[in-house]
C-alpha cells in the first residue's frame, strides 16, 4: 500500500513540474522550486495522502531524495 502511494506521489510531483524523468539527486532549487513551492507541494501531499510535515522539516528538504525519503518514512508508520 505504501509503495503504491509513493509511486502516486512521485507521479504527481513529476506531472506538476512537467518532468519526464525524476532524478532524486537533483536539488529542488534546480527544478525551479523555492521554499514556498515546496510548502505548497507538501500541503497537497498532506491533503491527498494524510501525511503531516512539521514546519521545521520542510526547510530541510534540499533534494528530491530528501523529500521522498521523508514521505516514505511517514508512509511506513
Amino acid at each position: 500500500m505504501a509503495e503504491s502511494k509513493i509511486t502516486e506521489i512521485k507521479k504527481m510531483f513529476m506531472e506538476r513540474l512537467d518532468l519526464k524523468e525524476l532524478d532524486e539527486k537533483v536539488a529542488l532549487s534546480d527544478l525551479g522550486l523555492d521554499s514556498l513551492d515546496v510548502v505548497d507541494m507538501c500541503l497537497d501531499v498532506e491533503d491527498q495522502f494524510g501525511i503531516h510535515f512539521e514546519t521545521e522539516e520542510l526547510t530541510k528538504f534540499k533534494t528530491v531524495k530528501d523529500l521522498f525519503d521523508s514521505v516514505e518514512a511517514k508512509l511506513a508508520k
